[in-house]
């Protein structure tokens, strides 16, 4: 958790600071497996299928790049987060999954095996 300063120009010339909680969590080489996925845009024929990827949570923004294909996740479009032995699964809509230039609207399962780092990762995006 980082505090960062904007600052703001009011409408009567004022400055104002406004102090805003910006959240960043990373994992490397994470183990993440997709199931369930139902394929609303695009061309992804996978139902489900696992990468090896360095997992980013910054700015309310889940990145999981796992250099052919990378899926971004807003933190609104969680549905529900559990909790596993070494790891999270996410329950998640509409998120994207790009691979090269062909980008797929999808919905389903996230697994994130974070090994001893699953706990933070549960409180940072369920609460």
């Amino acid at each position: 958790m980082f505090p960062i300063l904007y600052q703001t120009r009011a409408s009567k010339g004022k400055n104002r600071t406004l102090s805003i909680t910006v959240y960043k969590m990373k994992a490397e080489k994470a183990k993440v497996e997709f199931a369930n996925l139902e394929v609303h845009m695009g061309s992804l024929n996978e139902r489900k299928f696992k990468m090896k990827c360095n997992a980013n949570y910054e700015d309310l923004m889940l990145v999981l790049d796992g250099g052919k294909r990378v899926a971004r996740l807003h933190a609104l479009n969680i549905r529900n987060v559990h909790l596993e032995r070494k790891g999270i699964r996410i329950s998640a809509m509409n998120f994207e999954i790009k691979e090269k230039d062909d980008v797929s609207v999808v919905s389903g399962s996230i697994r994130l095996e974070l090994g001893d780092a699953a706990e933070s990762w549960y409180k940072e995006l369920w609460g």
